[in-house]
């Protein structure tokens, strides 16, 4: 699918469409449909004031379809389970690359991760209140100006020809003040990161490592593909506006307070759920008191119908010899998911996810 067409009224916006766009590409890690769906709410909350032509509100309407297309399937989720998801995999494309540039291996890419990072960092202010002044949101500001910031040192180290310095989370305060200067020349961060070659993705990290540019990019390529590269004539644009260094402070981010529960059981999601079983009225044993024949049993109370789900049951089929190709991908995601859950140690999350991938291949 061509990327969407972003008029200049909405730059703002499309870092985090890019980001959408890539993430609808990655069939690999079950979380991605979702961070995608956050991130073009994300765009539209940033635009709607932004968008006064035609174009602009033309823009805002296809952002619009698509959150409306997906959400059913996104209401599986709680919105403090959302706000988790996201945080882990903002922090898990953050954590990939502060971890290569601690360890002095810098390079574009790593600052292409960085900037991603700072994308996917931006999008959780929407899980809080405008007027939200806690310490934890202050940190997901910081932290997420601080990875823009990191993009454009590294990448204004390597331009120099110099070997980007190597710096932990805000550890470095000296590292920060002598970058001071370049970034208030304003240099613009994607425009670099255009030109990086991509680097083979590890396997272990479901996010930010193949990040190919938008107008070449290759068929299915890991989720965090950061900003695509644009011409000076570009008019879309998603180069970042460079504030100073961001202030140190000790410390990494601390984790959201907010801890989901100990598993997520919403089940994943079904386009064309099936439809609830009617629901066995038992009765009870007759009673050994004729003076209490005419009190009515209790009738067990009807279980209620499944929630639509983030995968898909498909239509519950119970022939084994068809199992259609979206029933086939559904399972295979679903497995998927369980393995991450067992990587987690979340034993009770896994098995329903494993139990919901033979449903939809109508095993159960």
């Amino acid at each position: 699918m061509p990327a969407m067409k972003i008029p200049p009224e909405l730059k703002k916006v499309t870092p985090y469409v890019r980001r959408a766009e890539e993430l609808d590409k990655d069939k690999t890690n079950p979380e991605s449909r979702l961070v995608a769906y956050y991130c073009r709410q994300y765009a539209v909350h940033l635009g709607i004031p932004l968008a006064v032509s035609d174009e602009g509100k033309s823009c805002l309407g296809q952002l619009l379809g698509n959150l409306e297309g997906e959400k059913l399937v996104m209401d599986s989720f709680t919105r403090d389970e959302a706000k988790f998801l996201c945080t882990k995999f903002a922090n898990k494309v953050f954590d990939n690359a502060d971890l290569e540039d601690r360890t002095g291996d810098a390079t574009k890419n790593t600052a292409r991760v960085f900037y991603a990072a700072g994308s996917f960092l931006d999008i959780l202010q929407q899980f809080y209140q405008d007027d939200d002044q806690s310490e934890e949101l202050v940190e997901i500001k910081k932290k997420a100006k601080y990875s823009k910031w990191k993009a454009a040192e590294i990448l204004k180290a390597i331009n120099d020809g110099r070997k980007p310095t190597p710096g932990g989370y805000n550890e470095n305060q000296d590292m920060e003040e002598d970058a001071e200067e370049g970034e208030e020349a304003g240099t613009p961060v994607n425009k670099a990161i255009g030109d990086a070659a991509p680097r083979d993705p590890s396997p272990k990290t479901p996010a930010a490592d193949t990040l190919p540019d938008d107008e070449n990019s290759v068929e299915n390529p890991p989720p965090v593909l950061p900003p695509p590269p644009v011409d000076d004539n570009d008019e879309e644009g998603t180069e970042v506006e460079l504030d100073p260094p961001p202030p140190a402070y000790p410390g990494p981010v601390p984790a959201p307070a907010a801890v989901p529960p100990p598993s997520i059981h919403k089940p994943p999601l079904t386009f064309n759920p099936p439809p609830a079983a009617a629901a066995a009225k038992p009765t009870l044993p007759p009673s050994r008191n004729d003076d209490f024949d005419d009190i009515p049993s209790k009738k067990a109370s009807s279980p209620k119908a499944k929630k639509p789900s983030f995968f898909g049951f498909g239509n519950g089929n119970k022939n084994k010899n068809k199992v259609s190709k979206t029933e086939l991908a559904d399972a295979t995601e679903l497995t998927q998911f369980a393995l991450a859950a067992l990587q987690d140690k979340d034993t009770d999350l896994a098995a329903d996810r494993l139990e919901q991938a033979l449903r939809v291949l109508g095993r159960r």
